[in-house]
């Protein structure tokens, strides 16, 4: 299989990369149309799931947070500076567009409770713990 990218360097796509173009996009060296897809941490401790996302550049207003049947749901679009036509660029890596990363939670939170900030570019969402899905001691009656 070839593609353009791949013709331009003179090389066929092994079987490998083949497989991961199709069930993983976003590891396609080659496409430099991928969808950009923010780095994540997700905590937990007793009380708490803790979400930080790393979205530099981008305003508040342009990020959305949506939880619903233990999805937590992160959208937004960072936006592209205008290209200018004096402009000569020798390199360009820092990805721009929509991105939306979807988390299965892994215990229920209380969405009414739930915080968010957003600090130096990097989102934080903290998610308390539903009452029922505390952990409690079970003392053993006599």
């Amino acid at each position: 299989m070839r593609n353009e990218d791949s013709r331009r360097r003179g090389r066929y796509l092994s079987p490998m990369e083949v497989v991961l173009r199709s069930i993983a996009p976003e590891y396609d060296v080659f496409n430099r149309e991928r969808e950009w897809a923010p780095e994540v941490d997700i905590t937990e401790d007793a009380e708490t799931i803790v979400v930080m996302i790393e979205l530099p550049g981008m305003n508040r207003d342009d990020i959305e947070i949506d939880i619903a049947n233990g999805v937590l749901a992160i959208r937004g679009e960072k936006m592209e500076e205008i290209e200018n036509k004096n402009k000569t660029w020798h390199r360009r890596e820092i990805r721009y567009g929509c991105f939306s990363r979807s988390f299965t939670l892994p215990t229920d939170v209380d969405g009414d409770e739930a915080k968010a900030s957003y600090e130096n570019g990097v989102l934080k969402i903290v998610l308390p713990k539903e009452e029922k899905a505390l952990h409690r001691k079970i003392k053993i009656e006599d």
